[in-house]
């Protein structure tokens, strides 16, 4: 058996643990390989990696206007989203193409403006210009999507995520985070066709510790290198 995979089944066990230390672990060792990265690959992680939060933010805006709706007295709690609920209906990303398979997110509101996401079950989804096999994004204990509404001007959003790429040759792992003190612009077109991530940085790390950093545009699209 191939040493990467050993260390894949050693990652499932690790990840029933909870632990943000040892997904930190599993990248370390057999995470993406960074260096082997051409500038345009590199674009596409970065991309995805973006735009796959992107998707969250908007399918959960959906499930709170669902919730809202059944319940218009809706309190500063959790609720629980069904990504099958909502694929359907979801609004795309500009400059990369996935397809939602399945997921289930956990929405906490803390305040009128604040909630957090995260995942009860890994959100699966493909990704063609980086994999031919299922993606899944893991968003638990320190890692979530925040977002807050802002009613002065755009939403906001901050972020830090493990990916589990489950390709056909050597399972690969990453972890993708927002930047400094400056959050994403969250925004999306008048009629919710696209939705985007605009006007800060993030940066993934992959194997041996390694990164790359990037900035989206104000139409959220991924601009490489970024001085690191």
């Amino acid at each position: 058996m191939k040493k990467w995979s050993l260390l894949a089944l050693a990652s499932a066990l690790l990840l029933g643990c909870g632990s943000n230390d040892a997904e930190d672990a599993i990248v370390e060792t057999v995470g993406l390989n960074i260096d082997s990265l051409s500038s345009q690959q590199k674009q596409n992680y970065a991309q995805i990696s973006t735009d796959i939060n992107t998707l969250i933010i908007y399918i959960g805006g959906q499930c709170f206007t669902a919730e809202s709706e059944r319940n218009s007295n809706i309190a500063l709690t959790g609720f629980t989203c069904n990504i099958a609920d909502h694929k359907d209906a979801v609004s795309q990303t500009q400059f990369s193409s996935i397809s939602l398979i399945s997921g289930t997110l956990d929405i906490t509101r803390s305040s009128e403006t604040d909630f957090k996401i995260q995942t009860k079950d890994n959100v699966k989804f493909h990704a063609a210009s980086i994999s031919d096999g299922t993606l899944n994004y893991r968003l638990v204990d320190d890692n979530a999507i925040h977002f807050i509404v802002n009613e002065t001007g755009s939403d906001s959003a901050s972020f830090r995520g493990f990916f589990r790429d489950d390709k056909t040759v050597d399972v690969t792992y990453w972890t993708a985070e927002s930047l400094g003190t400056t959050p994403f612009d969250y925004d999306e077109d008048t009629n919710s066709q696209h939705s985007w991530l605009a006007n800060s940085t993030a940066k993934i790390t992959g194997k041996d510790d390694k990164t790359f950093n990037w900035r989206t545009s104000a139409t959220g699209e991924v601009e490489l290198p970024l001085t690191e």
